[in-house]
């Protein structure tokens, strides 16, 4: 059963758990063409409003940005990371973004140095990020001090794209990556896959 849609080529995440009211952040797609056409950029906010009858989200605020996203995450301590093209991550604080009084981006960094499309915040440290992208290439990152990421272990070979990265839910210094055609385990205790 639909409840509601939003007719945008975007990637999205939800707001945290314990975020009221629900929301939805979107992010104009890279390497997506929209329906119009356009090569704008817009990083947006939608509340679920579920007492609306309508199909259509409540947009709670728009800013146009420089990049377009090939992930979006929105972290429990309020950072929304986006991850860019050419190895950028992007930091916006989401209530800024809100609020509308200060500069919604907060930070950003090009560490990496493919397409950043694997994103994924620790369900235990909420300032910890888990960041992927071409080559192999892993890194976790203290939202509180994003200067000095850190990788996992030796970049896995052969290298490839990360496709996806998932931080164990019972087990906080266990995180999953996936790739075109296997499956790594990292544990970052012992800086290297297990698995």
């Amino acid at each position: 059963m639909k409840i509601k849609e939003l007719k945008r080529t975007v990637n999205t995440s939800w707001s945290p758990a314990g975020h009221y009211p629900s929301m939805i952040v979107t992010g104009s797609a890279a390497q997506q063409v929209d329906a119009n056409f356009s090569s704008n950029s817009y990083l947006e906010l939608y509340a679920l409003n579920l007492g609306d009858s309508s199909p259509d989200l409540e947009l709670k605020s728009s800013i146009q940005t420089q990049h377009k996203f090939q992930k979006l995450v929105w972290s429990g301590s309020g950072v929304i990371v986006g991850g860019c093209d050419g190895g950028l991550l992007e930091f916006y604080s989401a209530d800024n973004l809100l609020n509308k009084e200060n500069e919604p981006l907060v930070g950003s960094t090009s560490k990496h140095n493919g397409n950043v499309s694997a994103l994924d915040i620790n369900p235990y440290q909420k300032n910890l990020l888990a960041s992927g992208a071409s080559d192999s290439e892993i890194f976790i990152w203290d939202l509180n001090n994003t200067s000095q990421p850190m990788a996992p272990g030796n970049r896995s070979q052969p290298y490839d794209h990360v496709q996806g990265l998932a931080w164990n839910q019972q087990v906080q210094h266990i995180l999953g990556s996936t790739f075109a055609t296997r499956c790594l385990v990292w544990d970052l205790r012992k800086n290297e896959p297990i698995m």
